[in-house]
């Protein structure tokens, strides 16, 4: 029966590629190349209009978003595609909702990070490309049915250092903590008002930082490959202790 219901999650979380596949940010993203995005980059994307310092800003966030990643967990191997959209409603039109800073579009296909350079920062960039790293590492079908979507967003968060994330896990509470580990999915993850949302994010960071306090950050990739080889989230990364821990893994420069 668990596996059956591993089944019907995995073939949903494949099935939002296939819908996606209709909408024009989908396309908009597939053919970035091919309009007015330019490559500046390896595989990464910027209006041909773009001013070149606002081109420097950017490849200089994703240079030092990847150095950031490199330092707690690893040297990153996943390239996503990457969008620098250089307004709302440039990123509107490669799938970001309002005031979103940026999001990865993770699918069968490939992944593809976009980022909206009016609400830029190292730490956006950071987080998503924790999840294109992630990504990478687990595959679209262990990912879908392994990884809960608190410690996936927990991991991302380790590495965001935007004021509402830097967090005293204390202040938010084992019971907090505990009912986040209840949000395994996206929908029950983004559910609710934005702040509810941002609460979401803060005990996820606290209850992956629990993980990554037994399970050390720089073991991670080697703790997802087990994954990978067919063992269970909860086997690999062991049983939640009673009490919250800090999550200040990095320092918050």
């Amino acid at each position: 029966m668990k596996k059956f219901i591993k089944l019907v999650l995995c073939v949903a979380a494949l099935a939002i590629p296939v819908r996606a596949l209709c909408s024009s940010a989908w396309v908009n993203r597939a053919f970035v190349g091919a309009g007015d995005y330019v490559q500046i980059d390896d595989g990464v994307y910027a209006a041909r209009d773009l001013p070149p310092e606002e081109r420097r800003r950017a490849l200089a966030a994703l240079r030092d978003a990847r150095g950031r990643i490199a330092e707690t967990f690893g040297v990153p191997v996943a390239r996503p595609l990457t969008i620098i959209a250089a307004n709302d409603r440039e990123a509107a039109r490669f799938g970001l909702a309002d005031d979103v800073p940026g999001t990865a579009f993770i699918s069968p296909l490939r992944t593809e990070v976009v980022l909206n350079l009016a609400h830029f920062s190292i730490d956006v960039t950071a987080h998503e490309l924790v999840h294109a790293e992630v990504a990478q590492r687990l595959g679209v079908w262990t990912r879908a049915v392994e990884l809960p979507v608190w410690f996936d967003e927990g991991v991302a968060v380790q590495l965001d250092r935007r004021g509402p994330y830097l967090v005293d896990c204390g202040a938010v509470g084992e019971q907090r903590i505990r009912e986040v580990r209840q949000l395994t999915s996206v929908r029950r993850f983004w559910h609710g008002d934005r702040g509810q949302i941002v609460r979401n994010y803060q005990a996820a960071k606290c209850a992956a930082a629990e993980v990554l306090e037994r399970h050390p950050p720089r073991t991670l990739y080697a703790s997802l490959a087990r994954l990978t080889r067919g063992e269970h989230f909860d086997d690999v990364f062991g049983a939640a202790p009673a009490t919250p821990r800090t999550a200040d893994l990095t320092d918050p420069r």
